[in-house]
């Protein structure tokens, strides 16, 4: 499950390098008649297909060569976005505009269908780089196959399709996925100088040289500015007698946090070249920047664990970057066709969450899953 939830972050990166899903599709919004998510299924089913399989059940969703995802496949994918995103941000979510009219739920769909398209096209290789799967990595999909449906109950297994031989499916694809991606960025320059990866700690004041009007941050006038400067003065004086820094800029800064850690090209340019001039122990003068005053305590002139992580995100980076550009090369021998019908009704949104919606809105809510 890591490795597709981390794929999913890379998605959100490199989307712009995914096969594009315009032109195959058949618009909804060109469909005539009501648009009701569970009306559209049903008419869905006049030209989507259904299968029964093991492994398949329901309407056809998505084409992506010769793969076809049916409706419970799609619901496995949805369903492990939905259990990341709202452990973190809870099932309102989904309701959220991002801007645009596009709502949180319309953007996560998005990435399930990238997702889905980019996995389809990945598995397609597997051959070419002699992708095999041991009796180990077997038992392993096996087991956790069976402990991701421990997690549901027979009730959404029956509502949504997830048979045994789906999620093992769908954990082996996972499986195959990333063992093509190890193949193809292996070769990857993994060296990394200290230099490059560099990260430092710093703790800091923040004295603002700007206030919140309306929303908007706005600079102080002349004589704001020279009031906060005697501020920052003062705090440097008592900076140079404490003994416990931190505890100084807890009870003084005006940002949100103290302590920072970076590398360079992260910060804006003042505050960095004042941070990184500092060894362990160091205190800076007053740094101004856009921002306002700054006081800079050197924590670690090198974080040797916060430098590896570095390394490791570049080594990273470099593989993301040689495994976008060749699935872009993969992505123009494909055509993907989705049926927006069926595709339209699937969603992220719990029926309770939007009956409590109802409730409170007067409304009636969007009718959830088919």
């Amino acid at each position: 499950m890591k490795n597709l939830l981390k794929r999913l972050g890379c998605l959100l990166v490199a989307s712009a390098l995914l096969v594009s899903l315009t032109g195959c599709k058949e618009k909804a919004s060109e469909q005539k008649g009501n648009t009701n998510p569970s009306d559209s299924v049903q008419e869905a089913k006049d030209y989507g297909g259904t299968e029964e399989t093991k492994e398949n059940r329901g309407q056809l969703v998505v084409t992506v060569g010769n793969n076809k995802v049916y409706y419970n496949e799609a619901m496995l994918y949805i369903l492990v976005m939905k259990a990341q995103y709202e452990s973190y941000f809870g099932s309102q979510i989904w309701s959220y505009n991002v801007g645009n009219n596009t709502t949180f739920e319309d953007q996560a769909k998005e990435e399930i269908l990238n997702l889905i398209t980019q996995t389809k096209i990945v598995l397609d290789k597997a051959d070419s780089y002699h992708i095999s799967l041991s009796e180990e990595e077997e038992a392993a999909i096996q087991e956790k196959a069976g402990n991701y449906l421990d997690g549901i109950t027979e009730e959404d297994k029956a509502k949504y399709g997830l048979t045994e031989d789906l999620v093992r499916k769908f954990y082996r694809e996972n499986t195959i996925y990333q063992k093509v991606y190890d193949a193809v960025t292996m070769d990857v320059n993994t060296d990394v100088t200290d230099d490059e990866a560099k990260q430092i700690t710093v703790d800091q004041i923040l004295i603002k040289t700007t206030t919140e009007k309306e929303g908007k941050e706005e600079p102080m006038t002349e004589a704001e500015k020279k009031t906060a400067y005697n501020r920052a003065v003062k705090l440097l004086k008592e900076a140079k007698k404490t003994e416990d820094f931190k505890k100084l800029a807890e009870a003084n800064t005006e940002d949100s946090n103290v302590e920072y850690t970076f590398g360079k090209g992260e910060m804006v340019e003042e505050f960095e070249n004042a941070a990184f001039a500092l060894k362990k122990g160091g205190l800076s003068s007053v740094v101004e920047s856009k921002y306002g005053y700054h006081i800079i305590y050197c924590v670690s002139d090198f974080n040797k664990d916060a430098t590896l992580e570095k390394k490791e995100q570049i080594i990273e980076e470099r593989q993301n970057e040689l495994f976008k550009k060749l699935y872009g090369k993969w992505t123009e021998n494909y055509k993907v066709e989705i049926k927006d019908k069926v595709w339209a009704a699937l969603t992220l949104r719990d029926e309770a969450a939007d009956n409590a919606k109802e409730g409170e809105s007067g409304e009636k809510a969007p009718t959830s899953t088919p």
